[in-house]
């Protein structure tokens, strides 16, 4: 029984640590064209996993992929595009995107940005492939980050005060 009793602390305290993967930051300022939002999935590895980024700067939502290690490889003879491919169970399509500065970022077209966003919310989990980078993306709860995301701030606050959130 003492046994028993040790081991349930233990136990409630390794499942109460559970940390989803999305991580939502804003930046809110008294315009609302300089507020900043930010959505991020990180890479399950340093050397080839894909981090998703989703920014919101005002009213202009973008998407980016990075990766930390080596660099995005190029779309034949085009050495600032490289090609990401989107995933589920069901379906495969892949898109050129552009790279930028560095070739370990590249930003999302709006075409393939649309068919990320909505495939996140349909599918329960949707894998990113770009060259041997890949990283699956758990989209429970997606879309409670997602509406945060887009949020706008509460207007209440003093022309001149920027907060910061962390979730």
């Amino acid at each position: 029984m003492m046994k028993i009793l040790w081991f349930l602390p233990l136990f409630i305290l390794l499942t109460g640590c559970y940390r989803e993967p999305w991580h939502h930051s804003s930046i809110r300022n008294g315009n609302p064209n300089y507020d900043l939002a930010k959505l991020t999935y990180p890479a399950s590895t340093p050397n080839c996993g894909i981090e998703l980024e989703i920014t919101r700067y005002g009213k202009e939502v973008h998407g980016y992929i990075n990766v930390q290690q080596y660099t995005l490889p190029h779309h034949d003879a085009n050495p600032h595009e490289t090609t990401l491919t989107i995933e589920t169970n069901q379906a495969s399509h892949t898109f050129v995107i552009t790279l930028l500065a560095g070739d370990q970022r590249a930003r999302l077209t709006d075409t393939c940005l649309d068919y990320l966003l909505q495939t996140l919310e349909l599918k329960p989990s949707v894998t990113l492939t770009s060259g041997h980078f890949i990283e699956t993306l758990d989209s429970s709860n997606f879309r409670r980050h997602y509406d945060a995301l887009l949020r706008e701030p509460n207007r209440l606050f003093p022309e001149k005060l920027v907060t910061f959130e962390l979730y």
